[in-house]
């Protein structure tokens, strides 16, 4: 196991986010809890919802998204997990099932503590407890702003529009990451929808679709849609 000077957290999130996941790792070397660190391609499933919460997977490097399932088999992606995200978290100290699926976007890596080494660390150690309080409370705070994004429009074309406006926050010029199906997932759309919708707005030369990605061209009047 790395040193604590070794562990690395300068590429992860945002600084409140380093700061407790750099308080965290520093936790569990101290105590010498082992961890297993993991290396997943694009598409690993890294847990699926109604499984067994086994521990928490702390995201280092790479993406993945955060979904539910309907009874029916209907598809929302919640969130997308960044560098820095404790996935898993919530079930595992509740010793309940996963509520989530977790799916690699992005080739990654990820520290695998098993659930009776967390518990036993947050019982023991002060500062770990306090960081994952605070994990949780933006975790909490995140899928809220997702709830709002996803419910308070009223049209798919809002939805749609907000969520690329978050994606251009600090560019306009948006990677393809995602398929229309998976943005459909993201807005409670179909991908025939979304298909549409982007052909609209390209049409309108609102975005500007190339091959490796969505150039945002008239960012006011994109505003404009996603209060819709």
């Amino acid at each position: 196991m790395p040193s604590a000077q070794e562990i690395q957290t300068d590429d992860v999130g945002p600084a409140a986010t380093r700061t407790d996941l750099r308080s965290l790792l520093h936790a569990i070397h101290s105590s010498n809890y082992s961890k297993l660190s993991l290396l997943h391609p694009r598409g690993k499933v890294l847990f699926a919802e109604g499984e067994s919460a086994r521990g928490v997977f702390i995201l280092r490097t790479g993406r993945a998204t955060v979904s539910i399932s309907s009874s029916e088999g209907r598809l929302v992606i919640l969130r997308i997990a960044q560098p820095g995200a404790v996935l898993g978290l919530n079930s595992a100290l509740r010793n309940a099932p996963y509520n989530t699926t977790i799916k690699i976007i992005e080739p990654g890596r990820t520290d695998f503590i098993p659930r009776k080494q967390l518990v036993e660390l947050l019982q023991s150690d002060q500062l770990a407890a306090h960081a994952v309080s605070q994990i949780l409370s933006r975790e909490v705070a995140e899928l809220t702003d997702r709830a709002r994004s996803l419910l308070l429009p009223q049209t798919a074309n809002a939805r749609l529009a907000r969520l690329l406006l978050e994606w251009s926050e600090h560019a306009p010029q948006i990677p393809k990451t995602f398929t229309q199906e998976e943005i459909a997932q993201m807005i409670c759309s179909s991908r025939e929808t979304v298909t549409r919708l982007i052909a609209a707005l390209n049409r309108r030369r609102i975005i500007c679709m190339t091959t490796d990605s969505i150039v945002i061209s008239d960012r006011t009047a994109l505003q404009k849609l996603a209060t819709g």
